[in-house]
């Protein structure tokens, strides 16, 4: 039994999320936490002016905040139906404040955050991922899964590995988590740079991932892993769940893997499963 958060930015309902985290939770039998994050920060820039002078208009910022209310109230009897349709274990937390902080602090009691791809608390422009959702990856203290804003359950599963050992972690994280799915088709897939068929430390890694992985295939591709890994990815159905092992603390191989899992969640309609050590 794993603790599940489903994340939300509490006015936004996301039933992509919610169908995700509780598909997951249903066939891992785990506990969901529905996570309703009401953003507190605009109360710092709800104001008038009177006399050329900036004063806060406490009506307004009641008013918003009732707004506000009477949504995540709706939302989270949404999420309740749908748990209870499944006939699934939850819970729902309320939670107010900054909502970066909010999250991370729920991150270290769980195992796993799934949350939706454009999920943003204001986030400004359409960069994707956003400030938002770079920031949860690089902080967070559990592993977290990006999924579309439409849902599709995925049936197999993409194993992305460079030799490095965050993307060992990743693997091995993964099948930790969910040991129910490791009879999924399973594909590793591994790029290099020179013609070569060769995986960085093939024999010990291959004896990790059949060990946890009961039908696993490699591909090993040739090029740019950055163009190959994404060109690679567009072949495979919506149906895949991509696991990398990215955004690490360390500065030189968080440059490469924070690079390649942006684009990975900016251009594929796909889940994507990322931790970092």
């Amino acid at each position: 039994m794993r603790k599940i958060l489903a994340a939300f930015d509490g006015t936004k309902y996301s039933e992509g999320a919610s169908k995700y985290a509780i598909e997951l939770a249903k066939a891992s039998n785990s506990l969901l936490v529905g996570v309703f994050i009401q953003d507190m920060r605009y109360v710092n820039y709800t104001y008038a002016y009177a006399w050329d002078q900036p004063f806060i208009d406490f009506g307004t910022v009641e008013q918003s905040q009732q707004e506000d209310v009477e949504k995540i109230k709706l939302n989270t009897s949404l999420f309740r139906q749908a748990c209870d349709a499944k006939s699934i274990r939850y819970k729902v937390h309320l939670d107010k404040g900054v909502p970066l902080q909010e999250l991370l602090k729920e991150s270290a009691f769980a195992d796993l955050i799934v949350i939706d791809s454009h999920t943003g608390f204001f986030s400004l422009g359409n960069e994707a991922p956003n400030t938002f959702i770079k920031d949860l990856l690089i902080d967070s203290h559990c592993p977290v899964l990006i999924v579309p804003h439409e849902y599709s359950f995925f049936d197999n599963v993409v194993l992305c590995y460079d030799g490095s050992p965050s993307s060992v972690y990743a693997t091995k994280m993964f099948s930790y988590l969910f040991p129910e799915l490791n009879e999924l088709p399973t594909t590793v897939v591994s790029v290099n740079d020179k013609t070569s068929n060769h995986l960085t430390e093939g024999w010990n890694y291959k004896d990790l991932v059949h060990v946890h992985y009961k039908n696993a295939e490699f591909e090993v591709l040739n090029g740019k892993p950055e163009e190959e890994l994404i060109k690679y990815l567009k072949t495979r159905s919506t149906n895949s769940i991509v696991v990398m092992g990215a955004y690490g603390r360390n500065a030189l191989s968080r440059l490469f893997h924070q690079s390649v899992s942006n684009k990975v969640i900016k251009e594929l309609n796909m889940p994507v499963f990322i931790t970092h050590q």
